[in-house]
């Protein structure tokens, strides 16, 4: 029985409610341990069994207090958060969150929720690649999910230092690295091949950034198939769009020449699209006058006028692999293989034209 007045009690709890209320609080107020409270918070098994009453006291005056665990403190007892944080190359690219985001973060969020782990988007830039990798290991999140460039030294250093983190829409050299990425050279290729079957021999490119993975494969593909065919490229043809609002002079530039490509490979459809909008402020009419392809197949592509033709990969379903992957490595579970490279396939709509015609 609860000893003190009812005033002697509120001011209890009225002194308690200026401050965080603790675990030895709830003790102290049920009269048992902090052991007993937490082991009935947890719901864990005790050598003597814990009486239904003492239990429902307890939980009872939880209730009351309005008490709540310290996360921190529950992770630091447990060694673990579950928490997984997702870095990006640039904090930035959160902000503008393109379709090609939106399905990354779809597949990783729920993957979390299945498995039961908490996501931390890393948003804030850092001063350098060791300063990066100390708020990766602060003790807030148990691993990390990657896309950086190409043998990025944040990807080095964690791996030296043994914190689980796996690369997902790039790769690393290195064979003790685990990642999940998409085979970017055959969906180049699957695109440059439509267009070529279409009759386009004037094909040119908007390439993404040369450190990106994705992006380097990407033109890597464009050019090889090109050269396979026996058709040029002009350097000109190549017109780097690192982003969505890059700066598409050049390319606006390279269409009002006579000798103008006929058609377009975009390393994503975010430029794909912003390539779309151009040629309508040309009155350069697509697919009649010119051919696009893009990359990633979100469902925006769906909604371009025309819908845009466009490469697709399981981006929601590498990132929840990539996930699920993680989240063995954090359990010390054996992950195999080490490496994922999915096969892309090209769905095609109306912004290449069905003909087959020649294109001169």
């Amino acid at each position: 029985m609860l000893g003190g007045s009812p005033s002697q009690q509120g001011g209890m709890s009225n002194s308690m409610n200026r401050r965080r209320v603790t675990l030895e609080d709830v003790a102290r107020r049920a009269g048992v341990s902090k052991v007993t409270v937490s082991n009935i918070l947890n719901n864990r098994p005790t050598a003597v069994p814990i009486s239904e009453a003492t239990r429902q006291r307890v939980l009872a005056i939880v209730q009351e207090l309005g008490y709540y665990p310290n996360a921190v403190a529950r992770a630091l007892v447990r060694k673990r958060t579950d928490t997984i944080a997702v870095v990006l190359q640039f904090p930035a690219i959160f902000r503008g969150w393109s379709g090609f985001t939106n399905e990354l973060m779809h597949g990783v969020s729920d993957k979390a929720i299945e498995l039961g782990y908490d996501i931390l988007m890393l948003t804030r830039a850092q001063s350098s690649v060791e300063a990066e990798a100390q708020t990766l290991m602060d003790g807030r999140v148990d691993g990390a999910l990657l896309l950086r460039d190409y043998d990025d030294p944040l990807t080095d250093l964690l791996t030296e230092r043994g914190f689980p983190h796996v690369l997902f829409f790039t790769r690393s050299h290195r064979d003790d690295v685990y990642w999940v990425d998409c085979d970017n050279v055959a969906g180049a290729r699957m695109a440059v091949e439509h267009l070529i079957r279409l009759g386009h021999r004037r094909i040119a490119h908007l390439a993404g950034s040369p450190s990106a993975c994705s992006a380097r494969d990407r033109l890597q593909g464009y050019r090889q198939t090109m050269a396979a065919h026996g058709l040029p490229v002009r350097d000109e043809w190549i017109v780097p769009a690192h982003h969505g609002g890059a700066d598409l002079t050049p390319l606006a530039d390279l269409l009002h020449r006579p000798d103008r490509p006929t058609a377009l490979f975009a390393w994503s459809d975010e430029v794909a699209i912003r390539a779309l909008s151009l040629c309508n402020e040309l009155g350069i009419k697509v697919p009649d006058d010119f051919a696009i392809v893009g990359y990633d197949s979100t469902p925006i592509c769906e909604h371009t006028n025309p819908p845009l033709t466009s490469v697709r990969q399981p981006i929601y379903q590498m990132a929840a692999d990539a996930l699920e992957m993680l989240v063995k490595l954090i359990r010390n579970e054996r992950v195999e293989p080490r490496t994922r490279l999915y096969t892309p396939a090209l769905d095609i709509r109306a912004s290449c034209g069905a003909s087959g015609e020649a294109k001169r």
